[in-house]
């Protein structure tokens, strides 16, 4: 199968899986799907509404499969020439309180898009830990794995932050 790709490193696990990973902008998703230049794809329930997937797909598989970063960022310069009631206005509006704020959205957003796919009667099959399910542990860890080695020989300490990162997310939960 031919499946829309989020990124390098889930191209790699979609790879491992057994299919062909295709990189395509999300914008194009919609048309992909219905010319059939993608058999499948890898996105958020919360992108299935706003690009209208949900008219063309009717079979899900749920798991927590990558992860990506959001963030807000600002031109320090810019920043630092602010006065400082609006310096603190964007300080009183970010970090900790605004990610709590944009995390509460986004399950919630999850939450109704996932039952939106089931009262339209799609099959929705769950993996909720696909790192101990015997059919996607492989897969997973072999496209981890090159991911991490891909970067490891560009001289970066890949294994590290990974650790790191996957320490975070457990301690981290909000």
């Amino acid at each position: 199968m031919r499946i829309r790709r989020p990124s390098a490193v889930a191209g790699d696990i979609i790879e491992s899986m057994g299919a062909s990973p295709v990189g395509l902008p999300a914008n194009d998703i919609y048309t992909s799907l219905q010319r059939g230049v993608v058999d499948g794809l890898s996105f958020p329930w919360e992108a299935m509404e706003t690009f209208k997937l949900n008219e063309l797909t009717k079979y899900h598989t749920n798991m927590p499969f990558y992860s990506s970063a959001l963030m807000v960022t600002m031109n320090k310069a810019k920043y630092e020439g602010l006065p400082e009631d609006l310096k603190q206005v964007i300080d009183d509006n970010s970090g900790m309180a605004l990610s709590k704020k944009v995390g509460a959205m986004w399950d919630k957003t999850y939450s109704t898009q996932l039952q939106a796919a089931i009262d339209q009667g799609d099959e929705v099959v769950d993996i909720l830990d696909p790192l101990n399910d015997p059919d996607w542990k492989g897969p997973l860890e072999k496209g981890t794995k090159k991911y991490l080695d891909d970067v490891e020989s560009l001289g970066l300490d890949a294994y590290g932050v990974y650790d790191k990162a996957k320490e975070a997310s457990v301690v981290c939960k909000v």
